[in-house]
C-alpha cells in the first residue's frame, strides 16, 4: 500500500511508518477555501467609468423628462452639464462631417483636421452664447455664477443630443435630406433659440429688473458683438473654411 500523505510504500500495518498517516485514507486539505481561491479584484478604473456613465445616463434621462429641473440645482450638476455640452459639440461635429462627406464625395475632408477645427470652433461658439447669457443676466437679472449658467444651459441639451444622434444615424444610411434637416434644427435650436429661453427664464425671475423683451434684445446685441470679436481674433481663414462646411446646412 502507498501512503496517501507522503507516498511511502509498505506491505503491512495500518499506519504509515514514516508519517503516521492511516493507510487507505486521504488527507483532507483543511485550508479555508477563501485562502485557496485567488481573489479577483475588480478593475478600479473600469468600475469608476461604469459609475460615471450610470450617473450621467440617469442625469440625461431626468433632464429629458423635465429640463426645467436644471434651474433648481444650481452648480450641483456642473460636471454632467459640461459633459452634455461636450457631447452636443462632438455629435454636431460628427454629423456635419458626414454631411460634408456625403455632399462632396470627390473632395472628402480629412476627418482628424476637420473634426478638431469644427469641434473647437463650435465649442467656442457655445462659449460665446454662455458668456452673453452670463453678462446680461448678471447686469439685468438675478445674480448667478458662470458655472450656474453652464448648468442651466447644459440641462436643456438632452433632447438635442438625442436629435443629433438621430441625425448621425440618418447620415450613415445616406438619408442626407432628413439628416441635414435634423442637424439644422438642432443647431438653430441649440445656438439661437435655447439661449433665448434660458435668458427669458432668468430675466422673468427678477421682476424689478429690465423687461424680458429688452433683455432679449441686449442678449442678441451682446452675442453679435462677441461673435464679431471672435471672428476677428481667430482669423478669416479658419472661420471661412468652417462656415463653408456650415453652408451645407442651409
Amino acid at each position: 500500500m502507498n501512503c496517501s500523505n507522503c507516498g511511502h510504500e509498505q506491505s503491512v500495518g495500518m499506519f504509515c511508518s514514516i508519517c503516521g498517516n492511516k493507510l487507505g485514507e486521504p488527507i483532507l486539505n483543511t485550508e479555508p477555501i477563501a485562502s485557496r481561491t485567488r481573489s479577483v479584484k475588480p478593475n478600479v478604473h473600469v468600475e469608476s467609468i461604469k459609475s460615471k456613465l450610470k450617473t450621467y445616463s440617469s442625469y440625461l434621462i431626468q433632464r429629458l423628462k423635465k429640463p426645467s429641473l436644471a434651474y433648481n440645482q444650481g452648480e450641483n450638476e456642473f460636471t454632467s452639464s459640461i459633459v452634455s455640452i461636450i457631447l452636443f459639440t462632438v455629435l454636431f461635429t460628427l454629423s456635419l462631417f458626414l454631411l460634408t462627406k456625403n455632399l462632396s464625395s470627390s473632395h472628402s475632408p480629412n476627418f482628424l483636421s476637420f473634426f478638431m477645427e469644427a469641434f473647437l470652433l463650435t465649442f467656442f461658439l457655445i462659449g460665446i452664447v454662455l458668456l452673453s447669457i452670463f453678462l446680461i443676466s448678471n447686469f439685468f437679472g438675478p445674480q448667478h455664477t458662470f458655472k450656474a449658467i453652464i448648468c442651466f444651459y447644459g440641462g436643456q441639451l438632452s433632447l438635442l443630443i438625442i436629435g443629433l444622434t438621430g441625425s448621425i444615424l440618418l447620415m450613415l444610411v445616406e438619408s442626407v435630406t432628413y439628416g441635414n434637416a435634423l442637424l439644422t434644427i438642432c443647431l438653430v435650436f441649440g445656438i439661437f433659440i435655447l439661449p433665448l429661453y434660458v435668458m427669458g427664464f432668468l430675466l422673468t425671475k427678477n421682476q424689478s429688473g429690465i423687461d424680458p423683451l429688452y433683455g432679449f434684445m441686449l442678449y442678441i446685441v451682446t452675442f453679435i458683438i462677441l461673435f464679431i470679436l471672435f471672428l476677428t481674433i481667430v482669423g478669416d481663414s479658419k472661420i471661412g473654411g468652417y462656415f463653408n462646411h456650415m453652408n451645407y446646412l442651409f
